[in-house]
């Protein structure tokens, strides 16, 4: 994986945070070879990136939820992603996402619909955030251990 994808994405590049998502989800790097896949990576940056209002992060976000139908929680934060995404696509973009949430609403009750609603309607998008990075070198000096140490990396939660 670029290092420079990585390094935009921490910084709270919205763009660079989806492509990540995605790239995790798939277990493929920018170069298209077989990384190992890592769902919690992948939603954490999706999520970032919906959180600042990416439309087609917001889409992919809902289909992984959607994708957990045993799960009515799931379920419910597919259709509110869904949703919020609707406001800003056009086209077969719009469509898709209008489809995904006919589908993951199937089979959820009024209650949790309404509940959906309220997310979609009350939410608002985060500013850019750095992400959470730990500085090996940084933590060795505080702790006196200079010693060479990993990779900077990002910390999963």
């Amino acid at each position: 994986m670029e290092k420079h994808l990585l390094q935009a994405a921490e910084r709270g590049d919205a763009e660079a945070q989806f492509n990540l998502g995605v790239i995790y989800e798939n277990g493929l790097d920018d170069s298209r070879y077989a990384v190992e896949g890592s769902r919690p990576d992948a939603m954490k940056w999706l999520l970032a990136a919906a959180e600042q209002g990416l439309a087609r992060a917001q889409v992919r976000l809902a289909e992984i939820y959607a994708g957990e139908p045993d799960a009515p929680e799931s379920s419910i934060k597919a259709c509110g992603w869904f949703l919020l995404a609707t406001a800003s696509l056009r086209g077969a973009h719009l469509e898709k996402a209008q489809s995904g949430y006919e589908q993951a609403s199937a089979h959820l009750t009024e209650a949790q619909i309404a509940g959906a609603r309220h997310f979609a309607q009350i939410w608002k998008p985060k500013a850019p955030v750095a992400a959470a990075v730990s500085d090996p070198a940084r933590d060795r000096r505080r702790t006196g251990n200079l010693r060479p140490g990993p990779f900077r990396r990002c910390d999963s939660d």
